[in-house]
């Protein structure tokens, strides 16, 4: 049993694609913040360079620019942006055994360890442990329970928790697709999927769980297992 810690503690975003992800981090951290990346390095770069394509096309829909023209603000090396990105760690973790074992022997850097007062002096930022893709890391194993994401949150919040940072969670946002160039008429905005309001059982299963399957026996939404430890920000 996991120690209790108040719903304050940490807290889980919306989803975001990887360029706004990693946008809000650069806005929104203190030193020593690390970054967890569910997946692997190649997996993440390519899915970084979709997005932010697809954010490019989006702009470009308004003028005549061509696609190519325009530089993603993320890629401009402002000093703010490479002040910023000094002081964050970023780890790949593309299985749940590489997720655990990093999170079970996790320490920030020596040179930047948080004070006790680093909130107070630099306001609403603080250090963060930061987890991209949680659920999805879990979502195709036989963990995708209230057992297996408990575990894994158990550890994480133990990380987060000797270290006095903050832990937040973040989704990815599913099958990135470029928007066509034309401009589109405007339409009533979709939210997109909301990861934390998904069901899931409450032991580990024998066998994954694949496409358009359902869980046999009771189930428990994401979001009350998340909420043990986290305050959800629904989108």
């Amino acid at each position: 049993m996991p120690p209790h810690y108040p719903s304050q503690y940490g807290l889980a975003l919306p989803p975001m694609g990887c360029h706004a992800f990693i946008d809000y981090m650069l806005q929104n951290h203190e030193a020593p913040t690390t970054m967890v990346i569910c997946s692997s390095r190649e997996a993440f770069l390519v899915g970084l360079q979709s997005s932010m394509q697809a954010d490019n096309l989006k702009g470009n829909t308004v003028d005549s620019t061509p696609p190519d023209a325009s530089i993603h603000p993320l890629l401009i090396p402002t000093i703010h942006q490479l002040a910023a990105s000094s002081t964050i760690t970023i780890a790949f973790t593309p299985s749940l055994l590489h997720l655990r074992a990093y999170l079970a022997c996790y320490a920030p850097a020596r040179d930047s360890e948080p004070t006790s007062n680093t909130s107070a002096r630099r306001g609403s930022q603080s250090a963060m442990l930061v987890i991209y893709g949680l659920l999805k890391l879990h979502r195709d194993t036989t963990e995708y329970s209230v057992q297996g994401l408990s575990r894994s949150l158990a550890i994480a919040v133990e990380a987060a928790s000797t270290w006095r940072m903050r832990l937040t969670l973040v989704e990815p946002l599913e099958d990135t697709q470029l928007p066509a160039p034309e401009p589109i008429m405007e339409t009533e905005a979709v939210s997109p999927p909301d990861p934390w309001s998904e069901q899931v059982p409450l032991l580990n299963s024998s066998l994954a769980p694949t496409n358009g399957s359902t869980w046999a026996g009771r189930t428990v939404e994401v979001g009350a297992v998340v909420a043990r430890w986290c305050s959800i920000s629904r989108p």
